[in-house]
């Protein structure tokens, strides 16, 4: 039982393994190689060393496939070998296999220090060499012993021997003597006649011909320079000693100074070599500036290496060999030559603004005005330029008169909200006067203004609103004819006992509301079934909002509670509570002499029974919003501000009912429910005039005059 389950540990493992070396696909476009590795061990969770030989960048599609294959595809694109140890993968771009007798290489651009640290890891030997140039190389060897393998790495540098000394080899930088250098460079290539020499040398070491050349003259030197360089092309007839000297100094990237008759010979950098050969010439500018003058340059012209500027003197110093100087030079002369007549004029501008009138100006004189304070400009002219630049100005700079314009009925806020199209908000100026406007433009575009701004500054129309709130009262236990009857007798009579409860009243019922409703409305007020709330006249402009309220402020101690008792304390906040009737209107008169309401009405009612016993006491309140669009003199009916109590009311027989505990016999408790309903009436009128308040005896007569026949 033991051994079946080790075996099922052993097979899941192994499966487990299976599916740890397979890859998903990828896809990695301009990435470096190495990231490239690293991310496609992480994903077959395998482990990859790299050494410093992998570099570069690559792109490539991984497919869905196995570790080592996905492995070998991509190392193959990308000159790289992998080899497998332990479980481990080693990526090189450098493959070594064999011994030191049957070496087998396999490198592409490689450098050689890289290489042969590679081969001594891999063959395990000792490789030993002097500084060796930074370059690569390209080596495919197979089964060659590995002196020869080394020879070859080096073959290129003649200046380097391969030795193999104690089982070791050592790459060897030779430093040949003088006489030794001298016999491998012959004798010959060195001729003296005279007080000149010839020099004929394909190539060699610098120290060495160096020292063939001190001997050939027989004059004595030292040799500073510690890094041998190969020279090479050294052909040169008729030169004097310190000239020969000279050129091949150059080549060994060296220099030389004389004392006490000995020539010292040192190494100096290469661009330090290259400024001998740079020219320096100095061009003094007449017409233009030197920053100016650079900014205007091509790119590859004004670069800091051929030029630089000197403000205090307006020069340019240009540094570089003739070809390189010789075309910057032409555009420098040529640009002077063009602003020869030139000279700097500044303009001062009176009205307008100086980035204003730059914006205006022409393009070939722009290019050539810089803007300075105080509202001026400055400009590089000659006559022809200096002429149309005044003429110009003299067109754009000119101050306009402005031109008092006196509103009517709106303000000068109101007409900067809404300008006409034909004017800016920049051609108008106000004052403190706000109906009062200063005007500035041409005669032309003034008269249009006049034109649209006759249309604008008119009166708005003014709205009178006649407002009645009624209050209605029912009760379920109560029954009444609100049916009205007139008795065949004076009309006189009959109008003063059908209306006399609605003379008072200011809003015109019986012209609005009808007859009917009048008679109707004159009786429940008499019985109290309703009840007269808002009676007013209100005045507003059209789209101005008026408000209407009649309410009444009940005043309540918020007492403050201690936090840890609960109990009251004798501290507290005075609170105010209002309930009533609001009333907001806001009307506009369209065109067409409509008008459109917005109307906002709220009652509010505070419950009297409990304000003593709660705090704060409670209150209802009742809200309708609605817009309305009516007829000038037609009138609008809002209703719905419903509200249903219950009242308790005792009926007790006279004396009787009276009597203590034998006074309940005879009184009866009467629970009903009280609907009350506030109604709205509103009658717009678009008005122009002056309002006169209608005595009660002229209502009445107007009442008799209209009605007097039919009643």
């Amino acid at each position: 039982m033991k051994g079946r389950s080790l075996l099922a540990v052993f097979i899941l493992l192994c499966i487990a393994n299976i599916h740890a070396q397979r890859i998903r696909s990828m896809d990695f476009r301009n990435r470096a190689v190495a990231d490239i590795l690293l991310a496609l061990a992480d994903s077959a969770g395998t482990s990859v060393i790299l050494d410093e030989t992998v570099s570069g960048q690559a792109t490539f599609h991984f497919s869905d496939s196995e570790f080592s294959e996905a492995l070998s595809r991509f190392t193959e694109a990308c000159h790289l070998y992998a080899v497998e140890r332990d479980g481990i993968w080693y990526v090189s771009r450098i493959e070594v296999s064999g011994s030191e007798d049957a070496v087998t290489l396999t490198a592409e651009d490689t450098d050689i220090e890289a290489l042969l640290k590679a081969v001594a890891r891999n063959l395990g030997v000792t490789i030993l060499y002097d500084q060796l140039p930074r370059q690569t190389v390209t080596l495919f060897i197979k089964e060659q012993k590995l002196q020869e393998v080394l020879e070859l790495a080096v073959k290129k540098y003649p200046e380097y021997a391969v030795q193999n000394e104690n089982s070791a080899f050592y790459i060897r930088r030779q430093t040949e003597g003088t006489s030794s250098a001298a016999s491998r460079l012959g004798s010959s290539s060195i001729r003296k006649s005279g007080e000149t020499y010839t020099m004929q040398i394909a190539r060699g070491n610098f120290s060495a011909v160096v020292a063939l050349l001190f001997r050939t003259a027989g004059r004595e030197y030292s040799l500073l320079q510690r890094n041998e360089t190969a020279i090479e092309n050294l052909y040169f007839e008729g030169k004097t000693f310190d000239e020969l000297l000279h050129l091949v100094c150059e080549q060994g990237n060296s220099d030389y100074t004389v004392k006490d008759n000995v020539y010292y010979v040192f190494e100096v950098q290469r661009r330090d070599v290259l400024k001998k050969l740079r020219d320096v010439r100095v061009i003094e500018l007449r017409y233009l500036q030197a920053a100016e003058l650079t900014a205007l340059m091509p790119a590859d012209y004004a670069a800091s290496s051929f030029v630089k500027v000197q403000g205090k003197t307006n020069s340019l110093y240009l540094s570089g060999s003739p070809e390189e100087l010789d075309p910057i030079e032409e555009f420098i002369m040529t640009a002077e030559d063009r602003a020869a007549g030139f000279r700097q004029e500044t303009y001062a501008l009176k009205f307008i603004k100086a980035e204003d009138a730059v914006k205006m100006l022409p393009k070939h004189i722009s290019e050539a005005v810089q803007i300075l304070a105080g509202n001026n400009l400055l400009a590089a002219v000659n006559d022809r330029l200096d002429g149309e630049l005044k003429e110009f100005l003299a067109l754009v700079d000119r101050g306009e008169e402005g031109t008092a314009v006196r509103l009517r009925y709106i303000t000068s806020e109101e007409l900067l909200k809404n300008l006409p199209p034909s004017v800016a908000k920049e051609d108008l100026s106000v004052t403190g006067d706000p109906t009062l406007v200063f005007y500035q433009g041409s005669a032309e575009k003034k008269e249009r203004f006049d034109a649209e701004l006759a249309l604008l500054d008119r009166p708005k129309p003014q709205i009178r609103y006649q407002i009645l709130v009624v209050q209605y009262q029912k009760s379920n236990n109560v029954t009444w004819d609100p049916s009205v009857s007139v008795n065949s007798v004076n009309a006189a009579e009959h109008i003063a006992g059908n209306f006399s409860n609605i003379v008072n009243v200011n809003f015109d019922i019986v012209s609005a509301l009808g007859q009917n409703f009048a008679a109707q409305l004159n009786w429940q007020l008499g019985e109290d079934k309703a009840r007269v709330l808002a009676d007013t006249t209100l005045n507003g402009l059209s789209g101005q909002e008026i408000k209407f309220e009649n309410t009444n402020t009940f005043r309540y101690l918020d007492v403050a509670l201690d936090p840890e008792t609960g109990k009251p304390l004798y501290t507290g906040t005075t609170r105010e509570i209002n309930s009533g009737l609001s009333l907001s209107i806001n009307g506009w008169v369209s065109g067409d002499g409509m008008i459109t309401m917005k109307v906002d009405a709220k009652v509010s009612k505070q419950d009297e029974s409990s304000s003593t016993s709660t705090n704060p006491p409670p209150t209802s309140e009742r809200t309708v919003n609605t817009q309305v669009r009516t007829r000038s003199g037609t009138p609008i009916i809002i209703g719905g501000l419903l509200q249903i109590e219950k009242t308790e009311s005792k009926n007790r027989l006279p004396v009787l009912g009276y009597i203590p505990l034998l006074g309940l016999l005879f009184q009866k408790i009467v629970i009903s429910d009280v609907t009350t309903e506030m109604v709205i009436y509103i009658v717009p009128h678009v008005y122009s005039g002056s309002l006169q308040k209608e005595s009660p005896d002229l209502k009445n007569e107007s009442y008799l005059r209209k009605y007097g026949g039919v009643l």
